[in-house]
């Protein structure tokens, strides 16, 4: 299965990063493929991030700052599924103090939807 791949909706490139019952290590490097792909292309990014099944330890959460400190001149918009419950406050939190346009979604569609819009 590929973890990190391309696809359009609406005529605009998202980059879907699926998390989906991966453990630290691989979600690490999940993280990592994808920080190096944005810096590498160096253009306005998009993505999905789907971590249903999943859980974020410490270390992979300070891989997700460092994927967020380093790509966000490029990143516009981020949608996550699979956050619920407290996570959804974390997220708003991280958000808010690092000032980046993440927000989580139930559905594909709506995330899909929010990343094209204006």
């Amino acid at each position: 299965m590929e973890r990190l791949r391309k696809i359009n909706y609406k005529g605009k490139e998202i980059i879907y990063a699926d998390y989906r019952d991966c453990k630290e290590a691989e979600m690490i490097s999940i993280t990592q493929k994808h920080r190096d792909l944005i810096l590498m292309e160096k253009n306005e990014s998009l993505f999905v991030a789907n971590y249903e099944r999943t859980y974020g330890s410490a270390a992979y959460m300070n891989a997700a700052k460092d994927f967020t400190l380093q790509t966000r001149s490029y990143v516009k918009k981020g949608a996550f599924l699979g956050i619920t419950g407290p996570k959804v406050f974390l997220l708003k939190g991280i958000t808010f103090f690092i000032d980046v346009s993440f927000k989580a979604f139930e559905t594909e569609q709506e995330a899909y939807e929010f990343l094209v819009s204006n």
